[in-house]
């Protein structure tokens, strides 16, 4: 058996089509038919469902698929363990919600511990990143569940909770302590949904009565903030970015009485190669320790921020 046409079938698979495989594997569309019929006919089987579109595997293709996933990371993990660095980089998953306020520094700490370590980096939605570590796609995702909720995959740990504010422009007129109901029809710039910031912000509205009223959608903390700054709208905002917002004296953090809103944090990992074990380790490590640097009781490695001169209470 060729290790070739086993990267060609994968490659068809994931990509759904023998175009789409070709430019992945840097090959022209006949090298990857041919292999794809080879490794059929070493097989017996036939693998792809032609009449599917876009291609997928036939019934028992499914269970050669899995298969062929495992030799390629045995294969992988075995050139890995005789070179001086992995051949392949450690594709990791980040959910939407958490990628830009805590990954930074479990970045710089993956650099530092393993500078020649090639990181392969794909920001989603945290069920579709479980899926990808699941089939095998992503070798591990950072994201974020429910509080007091465990995600599926193969091994995972818990990191911590992530926690945000609700924040508006100081020129907005709202008090700095105030009850759900006091943001009825209030403008809001937030997270597209599939969030579960939104979706407790989205159930604690409807129980006041109000909707929620959405102007802009968007991923980017950074773009959010900068909305508010201008008056737009409110935002659900992890508070360390606002302190480091270069908006952050336009805009003030609002206490709502009984919201609080958290999701879980976790690390969900594959069947990795040993030689990714450690960089795994200290981003779990690196995430955890931004996430419990901020919340409540925990001291601060910045200055809080302030209304009217007053301290805020820390809300992450």
């Amino acid at each position: 058996m060729n290790i070739d046409d086993v990267r060609a079938f994968v490659a068809v698979v994931d990509n759904g089509s023998v175009g789409k495989a070709a430019l992945r594997l840097n090959v022209t569309q006949p090298a990857i038919t041919r292999r794809v019929q080879r490794l059929e006919e070493t097989l017996g089987l036939v693998l792809l469902d032609r009449d599917s579109k876009p291609a997928k595997p036939s019934r028992v293709g499914e269970n050669i698929y899995q298969r062929c996933l495992a030799v390629l990371r045995a294969t992988d993990e075995l050139t890995a363990a005789t070179a001086a660095s992995p051949a392949l980089p450690l594709r990791v998953g980040l959910s939407y919600a958490i990628s830009e306020c805590v990954f930074a520094a479990a970045l710089e700490a993956v650099r530092e511990y393993q500078p020649d370590l090639k990181l392969h980096l794909v920001a989603g939605a945290s069920p579709e990143l479980q899926d990808c570590v699941s089939n095998g796609t992503l070798d591990a995702a950072v994201v974020v569940s429910k509080s007091g909720y465990s995600p599926h995959g193969p091994h995972v740990t818990a990191i911590g909770e992530e926690r945000v504010a609700v924040v508006a422009a100081k020129s907005s007129g709202l008090p700095a302590k105030a009850k759900m109901a006091d943001l009825a029809g209030q403008s809001w710039i937030i997270n597209p949904n599939g969030c579960g910031f939104r979706s407790q912000l989205e159930r604690a509205l409807t129980a006041v009565g109000s909707p929620l009223n959405v102007i802009a959608e968007t991923w980017g903390n950074s773009l959010q903030l900068a909305m508010v700054a201008r008056g737009d709208g409110l935002a659900l905002v992890p508070e360390r970015m606002v302190q480091t917002s270069a908006y952050r004296d336009r805009l003030q953090v609002i206490q709502i009485r009984g919201f609080e809103p958290k999701v879980a944090v976790s690390m969900v990992r594959g069947e990795v190669p040993s030689t990714f074990s450690g960089a795994l380790d200290i981003m779990t490590a690196a995430v955890k320790s931004v996430l419990t640097a901020t919340v409540p009781g925990k001291k601060r490695t910045t200055e809080p921020l302030t209304r009217s001169g007053v301290a805020t209470h820390p809300v992450l």
